[in-house]
């Protein structure tokens, strides 16, 4: 008969099994809390104002002309609630050039410089309980547009009558604060006319049967606009009117 001999080196043998045993049952009950080396799926929701001159009725999006400030920001939205950014250091570029940068930045006020402004909003280690290192980023293109003018002339068919006819001059994305600050040249078929005294975007014409503003002949306004504190924002327009 046989008998087993528990030597040394059996001992160590089962210690060593039952370290491995425990060991695999222990990663089994509490496995490891991972962190994702992707980039989390936020969306970024973002708003920019330019501040310009419009008519006070006006409705559409005010665009900014050359040297018109933008104030342009953000927020990060995670399944529609918003993510709070405080403490993420956050980077801004305009057409590849970083023009700030700084913890929890959300807004900032910029100048465009050409006629296409991207605007790259960089969240370069974007760090929360979840996400390690991860890098967010939105990019949105912010047009430039031209100082216009509208000549607003409410007369059906564009057909004005004889007798006293009144025009105004609605100047949009001009950089100033009031009318005032604009100069406004009226010229009615080739002769240079002034608006009112104290509204010069008012032209008020009268027109008689004699001469060249007899019935049935055509008659045309323009109006010249220039900002007086920046003599290269300016512009025109023209209308041609039928007189009946």
């Amino acid at each position: 008969m046989k008998v087993f001999c528990f030597t040394k080196k059996y001992y160590v043998f089962f210690v060593l099994l039952s370290l491995f045993l425990s060991f695999s049952v222990n990663a089994q009950v509490n496995p490891p809390i991972l962190t994702s080396l992707t980039n989390p799926d936020f969306d970024f929701l973002i708003s920019w104002k330019a501040t310009n001159y419009v008519p006070a009725d006006y409705k559409g999006k005010i665009l900014p002309s050359k040297n018109s400030p933008v104030q342009i920001s953000f927020d990060v939205l995670d399944n529609g609630k918003f993510v709070n950014i405080a403490n993420q250091q956050i980077e801004w570029y305009l057409n590849d050039s970083l023009i700030k940068s700084g913890a929890g930045l959300k807004s900032i006020l910029f100048t465009p410089i050409s006629n296409s402004n991207v605007i790259e909003i960089l969240i370069p280690n974007y760090n929360d309980t979840k996400y390690k290192a991860a890098e967010l980023s939105a990019v949105i293109t912010i047009p430039l547009a031209s100082p216009e003018v509208v000549i607003n002339a409410p007369f059906p068919n564009k057909s004005i009558s004889i007798g006293d006819s009144s025009f105004q001059v609605l100047p949009y994305f001009f950089n100033i604060n009031t009318i005032n600050q604009l100069k406004i040249d009226w010229d009615v078929d080739g002769t240079k006319n002034s608006g009112q005294a104290n509204r010069q975007d008012i032209l008020n014409l009268t027109t008689t049967s004699q001469g060249q503003a007899a019935v049935g002949t055509n008659i045309g306004i323009k109006a010249f606009v220039q900002n007086i504190l920046n003599q290269f924002e300016f512009a025109q327009n023209y209308i041609n009117l039928n007189i009946k």
